[in-house]
């Protein structure tokens, strides 16, 4: 959700995108790196990303982490909610440190979240909770084979 008026992108913010999707560097001072790749100052940089970030442009920055190479599990999860409740039960999901992904879909099961723990039995007490204190059925699809890809969306400059 945007925290102010998003200005307009200019050829610089496709420029910064593109690289910190990219070639994110993994140094004491990524930023400063970004800058010197795009002809900034490392001030400038930060303040660029600041702003995408708060006009709601960049939603987060941070690692994509196999959970299963980590010891932990996931789970695909999808529920049929009343419109007029998903904005309280979507919301609730999202407070779940746990939660990677929230996002309303078209169809009978129109939320769907992944949730990502150390153990099967704390996701199954995270859902049992969410049935038992909104009076729902979620809908449980574990993973049968992973499918990685590499994900990128290239911002143009024109």
């Amino acid at each position: 959700m945007s925290k102010g008026p998003a200005r307009k992108m200019d050829v610089i913010d496709k420029r910064i995108l593109n690289v910190l999707q990219e070639e994110f560097p993994l140094t004491e001072r990524p930023f400063e790196t970004v800058a010197a790749k795009i002809g900034l100052t490392e001030e400038e940089t930060r303040n660029r990303v600041k702003d995408l970030k708060d006009g709601g442009r960049i939603r987060r920055i941070g690692p994509v982490l196999d959970a299963k190479r980590l010891g932990y599990t996931s789970l695909l999860c999808g529920v049929a909610i009343p419109p007029d409740r998903l904005g309280q039960i979507s919301g609730t999901v999202s407070e779940e440190p746990g939660v990677t992904h929230n996002y309303e879909r078209e169809g009978e099961l129109n939320l769907w979240f992944t949730v990502t723990m150390e153990r099967k039995e704390d996701i199954e007490r995270f859902l049992s909770m969410l049935e038992e204190t909104f009076s729902i059925t979620i809908q449980r699809f574990p993973e049968k084979r992973t499918f990685k890809i590499r994900t990128r969306f290239p911002v143009t400059e024109d």
